[in-house]
């Protein structure tokens, strides 16, 4: 092959990478504000499932974890039993979005836009059922609730780890504190990350905290608003390639060597 075609055929394979992957800095753009996004509503879906789905968290396990305790001891039967749907509820949501975040991984396809789709349809079903009832759920319907809102985290949890990346958490601060903490010590190292992180928890706590006291029918309303708005920011930003990665074929190479053997 002659130089002019082998410089042909990189150009065209450059050209072909830059047509059809996505600018890191913009796949991480939209990925921040989708972060964003879903730190609020983790902080909103907590406050509202403890305020009004019967005293326990959805996506704090570690505290469900210590409820369930509570109830086997033989203290508070009641908060035990739905800490145990809520942690349960939150496995299979875990679950399930690791799986289809992973599948999109393995198929070329890394972007967040499967699982949030999941986690929206979630919320939005309880937000409509929170409706329909008129804010009086029975007793089975407030531990069925809980179990889908805390399946919707447990799929916001695991998707962000899988599709991207375990540095961007949404809903769990402990560890990240905990790092944040030893950094500042350490390194002296002011942690303005994981502060932003949890004045955005705070945030979405106390937004739907005074929804809850003012306008109570629309309380659920925040962060199925949130994620939805987290998967549109996604999903146009993936839109915007076609929905290509560049791992599909293309027949523009093989016409650059066959000029380039002519």
């Amino acid at each position: 092959m002659s130089g002019a075609g082998r410089g042909e055929e990189r150009t065209t394979k450059g050209n072909r990478r830059r047509h059809l992957r996505l600018p890191t800095s913009s796949r991480q753009d939209s990925h921040a504000w989708a972060a964003l996004l879903l730190t609020v509503s983790a902080g909103a879906v907590n406050a509202w499932g403890f305020l009004s789905l019967g005293g326990v968290f959805t996506s704090v396990v570690t505290a469900n974890s210590a409820l369930i305790g509570v109830g086997l001891g033989g203290a508070e039967a009641r908060l035990g039993a739905l800490a145990g749907v809520a942690v349960l509820c939150y496995v299979l949501g875990a679950a399930a979005a690791g799986w289809t975040a992973g599948r999109a991984q393995r198929g070329g396809r890394p972007r967040p836009s499967g699982f949030l789709l999941l986690e929206l349809l979630l919320l939005w079903a309880v937000v409509g059922w929170w409706l329909a009832v008129d804010r009086d759920p029975s007793v089975g319907e407030r531990m069925a609730m809980l179990g889908t809102v805390a399946a919707a985290m447990g799929c916001q949890n695991a998707g962000v780890r899988v599709a991207m990346g375990a540095q961007a958490p949404t809903a769990y601060l402990t560890g990240l504190l905990t790092g944040a903490v030893t950094d500042a010590v350490t390194a002296r190292r002011v942690p303005w990350r994981v502060l932003a992180t949890m004045a955005l928890l705070i945030l979405g706590a106390a937004s739907v905290t005074l929804l809850e006291r003012l306008l109570p029918r629309t309380a659920p309303l925040l962060p199925a608003l949130l994620v939805t708005a987290a998967w549109l920011t996604v999903h146009a930003r993936a839109g915007a390639t076609g929905g290509r990665t560049g791992t599909g074929p293309c027949r523009t190479p093989t016409r650059s060597r066959r000029q380039g053997v002519r």
